[in-house]
């Protein structure tokens, strides 16, 4: 059973990301490992032998509280509780606390709801960028006005570099979820050399869930988000799947040409993305 490791701050905003959480482990029987990060108040004049006992008296208080907000959250979507459990972690930075926790506890996904409100500049720069940037893990991006709502299919945009490894992890994925999977790729002249219909049919031997596939010329005025952005008006998919470079992130092309201005599927799809 897959384990995906889910990040709350008892905000309103972080209950997307729970909520999606336990949308996709009803659909592939996953467990939810739901987790809080906490900095511990202490006194200036507290004596050192007293540390310790100060630290695990709030741990115990935010424990209990992440609890009932786990139990409540379930009980407002109807939803039997499956395979969970609790952690909670002190530490001042909690970008590390969650990445040292998927690391140390094997975590197989991240799930974090984005914080932003429309501009881009809410989103860039909060833990939601930063983890998903220094993951060892896939990590979900979930937006935080996300309403739950059955996945039914997957958009997989490639820049067909290692192709066939990428298709096989997404046909994977979508597999896991019983869901066909939508492909996209938006091409520069010259760069397709074989019929567009030829390749389709190669790639659906490949990929047994691959749905419909779309290439596209790229368009230099809308440029890849906003291309990408009408794709997913059009196609409506329940997720977005990408693969990011370690050197080389998905947010330089995905907001290359307005820094300023966030693209609507950021903030209503489900962003899945896993490291090159």
């Amino acid at each position: 059973m897959k384990k995906i490791l889910v990040t709350t701050d008892f905000s309103a905003h972080s209950k997307a990301g729970m909520r999606f959480a336990i949308q996709l482990a009803a659909q592939k029987k996953a467990e939810l490992v739901f987790f809080y990060c906490f900095q511990a108040m202490l006194p200036t004049t507290i004596q050192g032998k007293f540390i310790d006992t100060s630290v695990q008296k709030q741990a115990k208080k935010h424990l209990q509280k992440l609890e009932k907000f786990v139990a409540g959250l379930y009980a407002s979507m109807n939803a039997t509780p499956g395979a969970h459990r609790c952690v909670v972690v002190e530490n001042l930075n909690p970008d590390d606390a969650i990445l040292d926790y998927a690391r140390q506890h094997a975590m197989d996904y991240i799930c974090i709801s984005t914080r932003g409100a429309g501009k881009l500049r809410k989103i860039i720069g909060t833990n939601t960028s930063d983890v998903i940037l220094r993951s060892p893990v896939p990590v979900f991006a979930v937006p935080h006005t996300w309403r739950t709502h059955p996945i039914k299919k997957i958009l997989y945009a490639s820049d067909l570099d290692n192709l066939d490894a990428e298709m096989k992890t997404v046909s994977d994925f979508a597999q896991s979820l019983d869901v066909q999977a939508d492909m996209a790729h938006f091409y520069y002249p010259g760069e397709i050399k074989i019929e567009p219909a030829v390749l389709t049919g190669v790639w659906r031997e490949k990929m047994k869930r691959l749905d419909q596939v779309y290439l596209e010329p790229f368009d230099v005025d809308k440029g890849f988000a906003g291309q990408l952005d009408n794709l997913v008006k059009r196609v409506k998919p329940s997720m977005a799947v990408f693969f990011t470079h370690t050197n080389k992130t998905w947010f330089d092309k995905l907001f290359s040409i307005s820094r300023s201005k966030a693209f609507s599927f950021v903030a209503k799809v489900p962003m899945l993305v896993y490291r090159k």
